[in-house]
Parts: structure tokens; sequence; C-alpha cells
């Protein structure tokens, strides 16, 4: 169902639809903000929780090891991993129109090779 430019918008604002939601996705749907605040606040969790445990096996390693360096060593492992876990965990969908992966055009049209 299209809904017209003026009438009231469906996500509650009681403003007009074309001055709060047109052209984005509704509450809801995928690529929401709602969607991109949960995305946001579960990653931030994840962060902590890698922070933490990896500040736990520094300062235990180092007190094994009894040696301040092995620790500093571990720490920067650790966040060096995790930098990458978070990364890495949720890349983006792949491109359904990927085209000429040889080709580049540097911005001239394809009928101009």
């Amino acid at each position: 169902m299209k809904i017209s430019r003026n009438a009231p918008c469906p996500c509650g604002s009681g403003k007009k639809y074309k001055q709060c939601h047109l052209g984005q996705p509704m509450p809801g749907e995928e690529g929401s903000t709602e969607e991109h605040a949960e995305h946001r606040a579960e990653s931030k969790k994840t962060a902590i929780v890698l922070g933490l445990v990896g500040v736990v096996a520094a300062i235990g390693i180092g007190i094994w090891q009894n040696d301040v360096l092995t620790g500093l060593v571990v720490i920067a492992a650790w966040a060096l991993g995790s930098a990458a876990y978070m990364s890495f965990r949720n890349p983006p969908p792949p491109n359904a129109n990927q085209g000429d992966p040889a080709a580049l055009n540097f911005g001239r049209p394809a009928d101009r090779k």
C-alpha cells in the first residue's frame, strides 16, 4: 500500500508523511533507526565484555608470570584480537549487482570504453 505524501505518518509522530519518513524505512523495518540502535547496543555490550575479560586475563597472567611486561603484551594482543573480532563478525551482505569486477571505468559511462 502506498502512503500519500500529505497523509499523517503511520509511525504516529503526528507529522505529515513527507516530513517524517518519506524515503526512510519505517520503525520495525530493515534499516530503521531502531534496528541500528539495537545493533549499537549489542556491539557495545560485546566490546565491554571483551575488554573486561582481556583486562582480567592480562592481570592474571602478569601475576602468574610475576612480570608486568608479560601482562602488557597479553592485553595488547587481546585488544588486537578483540578489534579484529568486532570488525569482522558481521560483514555486509554481498552485492547482488556487482557488474564487471575487472573493469576500472573511473566514472566514465559503460558505452565509452
